[in-house]
């Protein structure tokens, strides 16, 4: 029950982004994240989103923000790295 608050409160979130397959390119996006204080608690790295590895993985981040004002300055800072974030259901478990 209160890990759904959370959720509904933008205090936790799930984003989806696509990212090259190469080295680095993790920490990358993790740093776009610390930079704005964003708090990653999940990650999912898919390789397999597409046929060419090269072209993109998948990368599911699960974090906490403040709230909603927080969750997009989170956002906003992945699109600014060159990232295109989608928002997808948060799991827990």
């Amino acid at each position: 029950v209160v890990q759904h608050g959370l959720i509904m409160e933008d205090r936790i979130f799930t984003t989806s982004v696509l990212m090259p397959d190469k080295p680095g390119e993790l920490v990358h996006v993790a740093k776009s994240i610390a930079d704005v204080g964003g708090n990653v608690i999940r990650l999912d790295h898919n390789q397999f989103v597409s046929v060419n590895r090269n072209s993109s993985v998948e990368l599911r981040i699960t974090m906490e923000a403040f709230g909603t004002e927080h969750k997009n300055r989170i956002l906003n800072n992945l699109r600014k790295e060159g990232y295109d974030p989608q928002i997808v259901d948060t799991k827990l478990y």
